[in-house]
């Protein structure tokens, strides 16, 4: 607890407490610049967000020509995609008004507003295509393969696998999703391992304890997968 305190008081200090333009100092993301507000995301500026996966997105993107970033919110992976990688498309995915706000001026700050590469939706991506959703399998004509794909949907992430059998059974896309329940989590790996995926768990960090996410619900963390018979290993 007094550590916490201690690193409150810190970033009080450091950064203030005004939002605005701001880089990010270290990590995967490091030299990327996001409007942010210090008060609530230092973890951002620091580059401890969503740490523990910095180390899998090389290799997720090493290789492929694609990326899908379903949903994108204000926009930190879409930026990785565009400014680290030299892949050729990425689609991003995200209804919430609020998020798209966001991840527009994010954009803009790192002069990808005009991009070519880049294609946003505000649509859902579901297991069913309708008028407000699209699926993976539905993509599959206006992407190239190999694809990387990241995925962040607050509970929505086997509905979309089982929206992705076809590009599953292609054998020539990689995965970084965020499962939001252990049993939404055995779910997804029970899917991927059947079509042939070896699946990574990413664990939180032990440091988590000092420097936590203030997460809202108890079971939250990350899964890749990778096509067997040779997946990749984070560096």
């Amino acid at each position: 607890m007094i550590i916490r305190s201690c690193f409150g008081w810190f970033k009080r200090r450091l950064f203030g407490s005004i939002e605005r333009p701001m880089k990010v100092w270290t990590g995967a993301f490091r030299g990327l610049h996001m409007t942010l507000d210090p008060k609530h995301q230092s973890q951002y500026i620091l580059g401890l967000h969503e740490r523990e996966v910095h180390r899998w997105l090389r290799p997720l993107c090493d290789g492929a020509a694609t990326a899908i970033d379903i949903g994108a919110a204000s926009g930190e992976y879409t930026l990785y995609f565009l400014k680290k990688t030299t892949l050729s498309k990425v689609f991003t995915f995200d209804p919430d008004d609020i998020s798209r706000e966001q991840f527009v001026n994010n954009m803009a700050l790192n002069g990808l507003s005009e991009s070519s590469r880049l294609q946003t939706s505000s649509k859902f991506v579901s297991s069913i295509a309708s008028e407000n959703t699209v699926t993976l399998d539905g993509l599959m004509v206006n992407m190239m393969l190999p694809c990387a794909i990241k995925m962040d949907v607050d509970g929505g992430e086997v509905d979309i696998l089982k929206g992705a059998t076809q590009l599953l059974a292609t054998g020539k896309t990689r995965w970084l999703i965020e499962t939001h329940s252990g049993e939404l989590e055995q779910e997804c790996e029970a899917i991927l391992t059947q079509a042939g995926y070896k699946v990574t768990i990413i664990k939180n960090a032990w440091w988590r304890f000092f420097v936590p996410e203030q997460r809202p619900i108890e079971h939250n963390r990350w899964l890749v997968a990778f096509p067997n018979p040779t997946p990749p290993t984070a560096s």
